[in-house]
């Protein structure tokens, strides 16, 4: 897909990522107060699109609100601000209502918000074709894997099995960090309008960007959770 809102920082990218993994006790394993297992990731980029920067720190917080507060994740006033200022630079670059936008992000359960988080601390990495490698490249099914796998999710490194095993959503049913399937490519939805992050294609970067009306209308929904 076409990118019309790459950022200058993706063009100079260059990365050292340290991807720590850690698993966090649940109730079960298909919602917030609910997963078995998440896994935490924590990232050192120099010179990363501050979108991203932003992203990381308010994943980590939530990953230390995981462990701090078992019964209600993701309700510290540290992490509600920290995802308030990435929903904001996320509006910015997209012309989109802030607070409309952070308010989709607060529905949104924890492994939707864990998903979605994780996916935006990538923002300016390469498209690889084939690859899955946090700070170095993605292809568009490796960014979901990658990115659902931070939240306890093992998908698929394909965009048609992934939206095959996902349970059927439509825009009015679906999370912030859902999968959204276009033809031949796989994105998350952000949660409001035609707004979604994905790895496009080669010699482009990780990104958010507004789908056409079109392209939106010939994609499909569905939950990786259920």
């Amino acid at each position: 897909m076409n990118d019309s809102h790459t950022n200058n920082f993706g063009r100079r990218f260059i990365a050292v990522v340290s991807v720590v993994l850690c698993v966090v006790s649940f109730v079960s394993t298909t919602s917030v107060a609910s997963a078995q297992s998440v896994v935490g990731m924590s990232v050192v980029i120099p010179d990363i699109d501050p979108l991203a920067l932003s992203a990381n720190r308010a994943l980590e917080q939530l990953r230390d609100d995981l462990v701090r507060f078992e019964g209600t994740p993701g309700t510290s006033i540290s992490f509600i601000r920290l995802r308030r200022a990435t929903a904001e630079l996320v509006a910015d670059r997209l012309t989109l209502d802030p607070k409309e936008l952070e308010a989709a992000w607060a529905d949104s359960d924890i492994s939707h918000q864990t998903a979605l988080l994780a996916a935006l601390t990538q923002v300016g990495v390469p498209y690889k074709r084939f690859a899955m490698k946090p700070g170095v490249g993605f292809d568009c099914s490796g960014l979901t894997s990658f990115a659902w796998g931070q939240a306890g999710f093992n998908l698929p490194h394909n965009s048609t099995r992934q939206i095959r095993a996902a349970d059927p959503r439509t825009q009015e049913t679906a999370q912030a960090g859902d999968l959204l399937r276009y033809p031949g490519h796989v994105m998350m939805w952000l949660g409001v309008g035609e707004a979604v992050i994905h790895s496009p294609q080669p010699r482009q970067f990780v990104e958010v960007k507004n789908l056409s009306t079109r392209s939106m209308n010939r994609s499909t929904f569905g939950d990786p959770t259920e």
